[in-house]
């Protein structure tokens, strides 16, 4: 009798395509993984600027011969804001009178101090007059 080649099917994955997809795999996650951590700071970093103007806005609004900084903010925390306490912590600095300087300081906790638009002190602050800084991260 005589073999029939033909009819022979693979019926599965070999060692070797196996081992390709799985460094494909890999190569493609150690490269998308860091991508949507920092997507992820991105994200939260837009809720906490969202929170420092909301903040300005409460404080323009409650403007009677003094800012009352104690209705926006008391201990470090925001009665207005939508951040997660260990994000960013804020804090209202008072120079004068009539000017004060909105902070939000990023925590190293939850790793949003690794955010990559913050500078050396790991802040975003507005001040009265609309000035922000850093200007990347606005």
């Amino acid at each position: 009798m005589r073999c029939k080649q033909g009819n022979h099917r693979q019926l599965g994955l070999t060692l070797i395509e196996l081992l390709i997809a799985l460094a494909i795999l890999g190569i493609l996650t150690s490269i998308a993984y860091p991508n949507y951590h920092q997507h992820i700071r991105e994200s939260y970093r837009m809720v906490a600027l969202g929170d420092l103007l909301e903040m300005q806005l409460e404080l323009e609004r409650t403007y009677n011969a003094g800012y009352q900084f104690e209705a926006v903010i008391s201990g470090g925390v925001c009665s207005v804001c939508e951040s997660s306490l260990d994000r960013y912590q804020f804090e209202v600095v008072s120079s004068a009178a009539a000017t004060y300087t909105i902070k939000a300081i990023a925590q190293t906790t939850t790793r949003q101090a690794d955010d990559t638009c913050l500078g050396a002190d790991k802040a975003m602050t507005i001040d009265s007059k609309g000035n922000v800084s850093p200007i990347d991260c606005w």
